[in-house]
């Protein structure tokens, strides 16, 4: 079986398609369904951007608090490294991620609504990660 082509949004052709098995006799069959519309495959391309960019954000987070506790940088540092990354989050959820409309899909809407869903959860925690590590911060600076 080769791999699955790439579509020219950049995803696999396997987002395009929607394929069920269907038996005959013995055997199974992949029968194709429609293939996501344009507007659903571009929904779809612009969360996977966001989704890497949320990783990355992700990621740095955990680079800073773990710089703040090897002492490697000031609570005053890791605040407006912190900021810095809250800002850009909250840009990610108002402009790609909030941006995407599922009301005007048909095929995929399934697909896209679930992971416009993932994604938002995920800002969530991310949001409450810098809360919760603002209080440690400011704490942090009140004790020295």
């Amino acid at each position: 079986m080769s791999p699955p082509s790439q579509s020219r949004a950049g995803l696999p052709g396997s987002l395009l398609h929607s394929p069920e098995r269907a038996t005959e006799g013995n055997e199974e069959q992949p029968r194709q369904h429609r293939a996501f519309s344009k507007h659903s495959v571009e929904a779809m391309a612009g969360l996977h951007r966001s989704a890497e960019e949320l990783s990355v954000l992700e990621q740095r987070v955990k680079e800073i608090i773990a710089q703040f506790e090897q002492e490697v940088i000031t609570a005053g540092q890791a605040r407006t490294e912190l900021a810095l990354v809250e800002n850009r989050a909250k840009q990610l959820e108002c402009q790609s991620v909030d941006s995407v409309y599922t009301s005007d899909l048909h095929t995929g809407k399934t697909e896209v609504k679930c992971e416009k869903k993932k994604q938002l959860a995920r800002l969530e925690e991310l949001f409450a990660t810098f809360e919760a590590t603002f209080k440690k911060l400011i704490a942090a600076e009140k004790a020295r």
